[in-house]
């Protein structure tokens, strides 16, 4: 038999939850079982039409089959530049403060690995998108963990961080709005973490991945719109969600010039660039008429709204999350955030994600994605109901 030790960057790791619960799913599937799958967080909505058809043109241009520029198309840097101002007000250089990438998560990874070095440390609050943490643990650094929890709004407390650490810490991963819990920020909290920031000398990396999908009029703000946050700070955007292209990977990031020249320095001895026909589609995206979006928002809200209601008539206490595609759930006592998702699986054919995945506070939860209809979202609670699955804690 073939024997070989991987590196100790990967046995260190812990098993990445959905690569675990994707197997229990196909498990569950070859028993003919119909699955009602509110785990993995890739949009249900077809990529709006404007965008395949730019997609579809490029395809037939041979310029666009070659090697793409490391910086991107010009085109499509400035189509970011005029998407952020039009946004969310902020001003970008296209020339030094825009790069492509191939999905914000590349981004988010290489970005950790251009700056961490083993024995360095960073800020991450818990729970959170797992790239944040397990980044650090693959450059050989240490996540120091910020705890949240819903009581604090599922924001970090500043003021607990003792000065020791955060004069040590080299870079700090914020999100809002945030996966998994859905959790939104206020510009008092991000001018407090841009001050923290810049006292420290912390390189302050903000995830923006939910931009564009919030509830009740209330849009969630770019950390760049803070006076001075472009002096420390780096932002990561992503087509994914937004326009509904999970699979077409592609995103970019904006802010400090020398951050996004480091990223660069990174990628240009990992890939080259994003293909130049799937750029030619995110120009295409970004220059849509808006109104796509209050579409999108509407049947999201629903979403949310049928699985709140229907939790709620199963004995949850649960409030509406403000933002992001996700609800956060707590699980009923005597289960894990394990043994509930497989209690869900096996009893009522629904799927979602095990909160321990997110971080050990995350432990105790699970996270819906509204990635279904309105119907089948009805129709997991009805199976819930029929199974027996109620919240009992007493409460």
């Amino acid at each position: 038999m073939f024997e070989f030790e991987e590196a100790k960057r990967l046995s260190s790791l812990p098993t990445y939850v959905f690569d675990t619960t994707d197997k229990l799913k196909s498990e569950e599937r070859a028993k003919g079982k119909d699955l009602i799958d509110l785990s993995m967080a890739s949009p249900d909505f077809p990529t709006p039409k404007v965008v395949v058809e730019a997609m579809k043109k490029a395809l037939d241009e041979p310029v666009n089959h070659r090697y793409p520029s490391f910086d991107g198309l010009p085109e499509f840097r400035q189509a970011v530049e005029k998407w952020c101002h039009e946004q969310y007000n902020i001003h970008l250089d296209h020339n030094r403060e825009i790069l492509p990438l191939i999905g914000s998560k590349e981004g988010i990874v290489h970005l950790t690995f251009a700056l961490i070095d083993p024995g360095d440390t960073t800020l991450v609050p818990l729970p959170a998108y797992p790239a944040h943490f397990r980044a650090t643990m693959l450059a050989g650094g240490t996540s120091i963990v910020m705890p949240t929890s819903a009581k604090t709004g599922y924001l970090p407390d500043f003021s607990t961080i003792d000065d020791a650490i955060a004069d040590k810490a080299k870079l700090m991963f914020l999100s809002y709005p945030t996966n998994p819990t859905g959790a939104v920020a206020s510009r008092e909290f991000f001018e407090e973490a841009v001050a923290f920031c810049k006292k420290h000398n912390i390189i302050l990396v903000h995830d923006f991945a939910y931009a564009e999908i919030y509830f009740d009029g209330k849009k969630p703000m770019s950390i760049m719109e803070i006076p001075g946050a472009k002096d420390i700070a780096i932002e990561f955007h992503t087509l994914s969600k937004t326009f509904s292209m999970a699979g077409w990977r592609i995103g970019f990031v904006v802010g400090n010039h020398q951050l996004i020249q480091t990223l660069r320095k990174m990628k240009t001895n990992l890939d080259y660039g994003l293909f130049s026909a799937t750029q030619r589609a995110g120009i295409a995206a970004m220059n849509m008429e808006k109104g796509y979006f209050d579409e999108v928002r509407k049947e999201y809200q629903a979403r949310r709204d049928a699985v709140i209601s229907g939790l709620q008539s199963l004995g949850w206490k649960i409030e509406k999350p403000k933002a992001s595609m996700y609800v956060w759930v707590e699980v009923p006592r005597g289960f894990t955030s394990m043994n509930f998702f497989l209690e869900l699986l096996r009893k009522a054919g629904v799927v979602v994600s095990p909160g321990f995945g997110f971080g050990d506070l995350g432990e105790g939860y699970i996270r819906i994605a509204l990635i279904d209809s309105v119907k089948r979202i009805e129709e997991a609670i009805s199976r819930m109901e029929k199974a027996g699955i109620r919240y009992k804690n007493g409460n």
